[in-house]
């Protein structure tokens, strides 16, 4: 009998991509400087201010400086001299909120709707911190609020739409991004969001319009490149996304996401050691890149650096424990080493995160039971490998290598009618599938059914030498003619 199939996973694509969420961070902080009050004379750093207007001139000298401790100070000082200056508790709440205060912020944004109820930025800085506290639904309603106030704020557009797409209500957030638009037709923030936006979506051809719209308007615009180079990759033109990561990476040097997702591309292309030296990078400018060392090492096993790979999976399960992906292929890695026992270990992690998910087991990812029924083969558990691939088998039931590895636990039990019934099954499902057949032909012979046996060979052989296995295709032969001589 043939020895079981196993499967592992490769680049983690699809994580890679979810990254450049934080793109739309950029259309947060809009409104910094929301309704100063104007002063013809500066306030020097070195004069004690006299009034509370003063204080907060100064307190927005220093936001601008970046002393948010100084900026916050005065800001304090103009409101004990100036109880209800509603501007004071609004740029006080933008140097909070900056400083990681969300709490002090939304705090302050609140007091200063208190004291003007109009005052539409206030709202929507309120909005934004809402929106980095987890609050959606505030968020919302104080975006709305916003925009009632001033309907014309193309700044405001971008805003909702941020809001809208973070929760995933993209379609929307569309929506809002061109209505800035059309309100503001120069708003680079408007066509870098809506291009996450329409990425997401899988309008690809949309997404680039709008990354080369946002292009246009600052040629040197970093994440627009980066993009820009998501959408090509996802549009099949990976030559052009490394182009556009190289910009990327050539205008801001750290953008650790950029060398990832130029690490994938180039993979892709088939060129490893690019792509390893990209994640190596990538995992240098953050140290804790967990989805950068999985592909490092899905990179590494594919070069055949077997020790590199386990420690690289090592590293991945280390910063992400809950990773189901890194268990599974640190497992095959085991395997392929030898170590049955440590890969059953990994294989068992994996499907006790399965069971232990929010969502119950995950029905696209039965290829821990399956590898572990491998395992438990492969140590003679024959019991334990077919109750496994039965799990596997009820979470993908149209996977014909399951079938055809639970035929071979079947067959190893001396249960015949089970075994044929598998190999049926996996031919049904997999009618080029060689091994099935060559597999059920050696189980009719063993059961002395010599016509269907050598019929199952013979269309064995015929799929081996179409599918260019001449092992598998002279080892069948050999097959036939032992039976065919038997008969004479």
């Amino acid at each position: 009998m043939k020895t079981p199939t196993y499967q592992s996973l490769s680049l983690l694509l699809s994580i890679a991509t979810l990254l450049a969420s934080a793109g739309m961070l950029d259309s947060q902080r809009v409104f910094a400087q929301a309704n100063p009050v104007k002063q013809q004379t500066t306030q020097s750093e070195t004069q004690t201010p006299q009034s509370a207007q003063a204080y907060f001139k100064r307190g927005l000298n220093r936001s601008r400086d970046r002393n948010p401790a100084g900026a916050i100070a005065d800001f304090d000082r103009a409101i004990e001299l100036q109880p209800n200056f509603a501007d004071a508790y609004n740029n006080r709440g933008l140097v909070k909120g900056s400083s990681g205060d969300k709490q002090g912020a939304i705090a302050d944004y609140t007091r200063a709707i208190e004291l003007q109820p109009k005052f539409f930025e206030a709202y929507g800085n309120r909005g934004s911190a809402r929106l980095e506290a987890g609050d959606m639904v505030g968020a919302k309603r104080d975006i709305q609020s916003a925009i009632k106030l001033n309907s014309k704020d193309a700044e405001l557009y971008v805003l909702q739409g941020t809001i809208l797409a973070q929760g995933g209500e993209k379609e929307a957030a569309i929506d809002s991004y061109t209505r800035a638009i059309k309100l503001s037709p120069r708003n680079l923030d408007a066509y870098y969001n809506r291009g996450l936006a329409r990425l997401d979506l899988g309008d690809k051809k949309g997404a680039i319009a709008d990354y080369n719209s946002a292009i246009r308007l600052k040629p040197n615009y970093a994440n627009a490149y980066y993009g820009r180079g998501r959408a090509k990759g996802a549009a099949g033109d990976v030559r052009g996304s490394v182009a556009d990561y190289n910009r990327a990476i050539q205008l801001q040097p750290d953008n650790f996401n950029a060398y990832f997702n130029r690490g994938v591309a180039k993979n892709t292309l088939g060129d490893r050691s690019g792509a390893i030296s990209d994640y190596s990078q990538a995992i240098r400018l953050k140290p804790d890149y967990a989805n950068a060392y999985f592909n490092r090492a899905a990179t590494y096993s594919e070069e055949g650096n077997r020790a590199g790979a386990i420690a690289d999976y090592t590293k991945t399960i280390e910063l992400n424990p809950k990773l189901i992906e890194a268990y599974n292929n640190r497992g095959v890695l085991h395997f392929n080493n030898g170590d049955r026992q440590a890969a059953i270990k990994d294989y068992t992690l994996a499907i006790s995160l399965q069971e232990r998910s929010a969502n119950g087991v995950k029905s696209d990812f039965p290829l821990s039971y399956f590898n572990r029924g491998v395992a438990y083969y492969a140590t003679r558990d024959y019991p334990k490998a077919v109750s496994d691939y039965n799990k596997a088998i009820s979470l993908q039931p149209r996977n014909a290598e399951l079938y055809y590895n639970r035929g071979l636990s079947h067959y190893k039990l001396q249960d015949y009618p089970k075994a044929m019934a598998d190999y049926n099954s996996a031919i049904r499902l997999d009618p080029n599938y060689a091994l099935a057949y060559s597999n059920r032909g050696l189980l009719n012979a063993q059961l002395k059914a010599k016509p269907q046996a050598i019929k199952d060979l013979e269309t064995a052989a015929k799929l081996f030498s179409t599918q260019k296995n001449t092992a598998g295709y002279e080892a069948v032969n050999r097959k036939i003619e032992q039976i065919k001589s038997e008969s004479l």
